[in-house]
Order: structure tokens, then sequence, then C-alpha cells
């Protein structure tokens, strides 16, 4: 959940001038979480640009420790998002690390910025006034005492905290903590000890009941797996059964916001955005290195879309491309019972007990588009059983890869004989390995 550095300066960021670009509010905000790290300033416009090209709203800014890379890279954001407008940023302060214990810490941070054009700020559920967004990676702890100080000292302010370590929450959840205005669910996995198993809403109906009957704001999560593997954080949360049955959970419950788990954490290997090499450790380079995974792109502009239009399932989900069918595919490349000869980190056992070695993915097909065939292929055997399409969302699990490595995979879309996309991974799975690597090959299509 954070970025390394081994400078430590506490500078707080100036505030850059530049042209404000005109912009609108945003009633139910989509947007993605953002790891603050020490980055150029050229990513930082890149990554604005790329997220608005598929149709985000802005950025929860992951901050974890007040350092001149952490402050520039904040400035770098406000600054452009200003400029480029239609895009709007808020902080989800991280007490996770233990730097950042108390909301006060971080009041004085949050006033430089929440003033900024490109804030996001929301209706006030208790009135019509318009206030910035706070958010949080964790802190549980803290007390309702506390967040009342920190609306006294910091004025207008809708806290909406990203709690991690609530899986059984009741509908009178907020009684006790009046002083925030909503909550949203990081748990968007699930646990390490439920096993094989596709992820659930219950615990975000739960949420959104508490939500509503205390008039707060419900935000939910989206995110392909979590794998982490490294000296701090060995462990698994399975991608299996997870992205393809979370897009419908997310319009069928209909929250007040959604947010994508992450744009850019490579440590946890859920990125959907670009990886940049600064703030990554040697690590986590190793573990992401060749696992581009833009690959998403190709369908989730659909996702957000429906979303948009307040749609309450996936029926309406249609390829953005203009072309017969879109999609994105992903999988393990080292089976579930591999090994890794140059490893110093033993393999997670929550890879064996929620891992699969299985093919899954999202295939759109154009409006009215009948008969189109698919086809998972390991180098040249097939996968399972050949797969009709329908126009529309089309979601897949295929298992048994094991049985097939080593081999390369790729998806072929067919129109009788004619194809009409195919995408193929460039990673080949295997059942041995360097490293105890279960990150995902992300492949789209038509590639």
């Amino acid at each position: 959940m954070r970025f390394i550095s081994t400078m430590s300066v506490g500078l707080l960021a100036s505030v850059g001038l530049c042209r404000v670009a005109p912009r609108k509010f945003v009633e139910r905000p989509i947007v993605a979480h953002y790891m603050v790290g020490g980055v150029q300033e050229k990513d930082v416009i890149q990554d604005i640009k790329d997220a608005k090209s598929i149709g985000l709203d802005g950025f929860a800014l992951n901050y974890d420790q007040f350092e001149w890379w952490s402050n520039d890279t904040v400035n770098f954001m406000f600054n452009h998002a200003d400029e480029l407008g239609d895009f709007s940023l808020f902080f989800s302060f991280d007490h996770g690390k233990g730097i950042l214990k108390d909301p006060l810490d971080y009041a004085t941070y949050f006033t430089t910025y929440s003033g900024r054009s490109s804030y996001l700020k929301m209706k006030d559920r208790n009135g019509n006034a318009r206030k910035p967004v706070l958010s949080t990676f964790g802190g549980e702890k803290i007390g309702n005492d506390r967040w009342n100080e920190f609306k006294k000292t910091v004025g207008d302010v809708l806290i909406i905290p990203g709690f991690s370590e609530v899986y059984n929450p009741t509908t009178n959840f907020f009684q006790g903590r009046s002083a925030i205005d909503g909550v949203f669910n990081w748990n968007s996995w699930p646990t390490v000890e439920e096993g094989r198993v596709t992820v659930s809403a219950a615990v975000d109906r739960t949420f959104q009941t508490a939500a509503r009957n205390a008039n707060k704001y419900f935000m939910m999560g989206i995110s392909p797996l979590q794998f982490k593997h490294t000296s701090y954080g060995n462990w698994y949360r399975r991608g299996e059964d997870n992205l393809e049955n979370r897009i419908g959970q997310i319009l069928n419950v209909q929250p007040d916001m959604v947010q994508l788990q992450t744009w850019n954490d490579g440590g946890e290997s859920h990125y959907m955005g670009r990886l940049h090499p600064e703030p990554l450790d040697d690590r986590t380079k190793a573990l992401t290195d060749g696992y581009d995974h833009t690959g998403y792109w190709q369908i989730l502009p659909s996702f957000i879309n429906a979303w948009k239009r307040g749609d309450t399932s996936t029926a309406n989900m249609y390829p953005t491309n203009g072309k017969p069918v879109q999609g994105t595919f992903w999988h393990h490349t080292l089976t579930i019972g591999g090994s890794c000869y140059a490893d110093e980190i033993a393999k997670t056992n929550t890879i064996t007990t929620g891992g699969e070695d299985a093919v899954s993915g999202v295939l759109l097909v154009a409006q009215n588009k009948q008969g189109l065939k698919a086809e998972v292929k390991v180098g040249n055997a097939r996968l399972g059983n050949v797969i009709s399409l329908s126009p529309g969302f089309n979601k897949f699990k295929l298992t048994g890869l094991e049985n097939l490595v080593p081999g390369k995979v790729q998806v072929e879309v067919w129109d009788g004989s004619t194809m009409v996309g195919g995408g193929y991974g460039s990673i080949e799975v295997t059942r041995q390995k360097a490293l105890c690597n279960y990150n995902f090959q992300v492949v789209g299509l038509p590639s």
C-alpha cells in the first residue's frame, strides 16, 4: 500500500500557479486510487490524461509521509488537474504505515489544497453546501472526537474513510461515528481465509444500508487481485472470479462513489494504469517487469460508461472501439503448484488455497452481432470448450491451464471462418520460474 523512499525532508508543497480550466461537478464520481511516489512531472501529466481517456473522474491520492518527492508529486497533480480540467483529486491519507497517526497530523496539508479548483467537492448530505472530500486507508481506531477536532480545525470537509479491517459491519455501523460522512469498503477481494470463492458484495450491501440509514455516503471498490511477495508482506487475495464479477456487482449495488484499486500500486499487483520506475523498489520491479496491465483499458471504458448512465446490470456493455469485439483476459504465468529456483522468499500458502490455474476474462460483443465464438489456446492446444458469445458482456473462466503448460496463452474470436479479434500473451506459462511471481499477465484484444 505504499512506496519506499530513503530520503526525508518534510517539506510542505508550494502551491503552483497555472491556468485553471472550467470544470463541472460530478455527482457520482468514479476514481482510481493513486499511490503518491516520487515521479516525474511528465508522468503525472500522462497519468491524468490516461485516466481521463478511459472515463475516470479523478484520483484518490494515497499520501503517507511528508517528503520532498511526495510533495512535488502532489503539487504536479493539482497544477495539471487544474489546468486540464474535468478531473478531480482528493486525499486518501494512509494510516497503515504508522507515520500518520492522528488526523491533525495532516490538517494543514489538507487545507493547502482543499480550495483548489480540481479538489473533489460533493454535497453535504445534511445541507446543500459542496465540501471537499477526504478519505483514508485505515484509521479504524481513530475516535469520533478526533475527527470532530479535525473538522473544527479545517472547516468544510466530508470525511469518507477507507476501512480494510472491518469484515463484518452491522447496519448501525455509524452509531458512535457521527463525525464521519461515509465509508469506503477497501475489501474488494475475498479474505485469504475464504479460499476459492467468488467475490461477494454482501459486506458492501451492509455498509450501504448503514450509510443510507444514517444519511451518509458509501463508496465501493473494484480490483483485479491482490498479490504481495516481499520481505515486508507475502500474501495472495484471490483474483480468480473477481474483476469480471465485481463489475456487475457495482452496477447492481449502485453505491454513491466507485474507486478502482488501484491505478499504480505495483507492490500489490492490482495496478490498472502504467507503472513508473522511480518509486518502485527492486523487488517490485522484478515482479512487475513485463507485466503490463493496461490491457484492462479495453473493458474499463464500457464499464465506466455503464456506471455513468446509471445502468444496474452489464446488459448494455458493448465495445467502445467500433469493432465486433473488445476484451481483456488475465492469468498467472507460474502454475499454482510450480516451483521457484532463485527466490529467497518462500511461496505463500495463500496462493495454494486461493489461486487457480485458470484463464479468465471479459469479452464485449457489438450490439446485434450474433454467432461469434471464442477459443482459448495454450500454445497449440485448446483450453476447455469453444465459448459461444452473445451481444454485450460475456465473462469466462477456464480451468486446467496446468495441464497444457508450457505455453503462451492466446484468445481468438471468430465469426465463422473470419477471425475478428485476438489477444496474445507474451510471457509463457510454466511450472518453474526464478521468482514465485503470481502477478497476472493481462492481455487486451484486439491486440
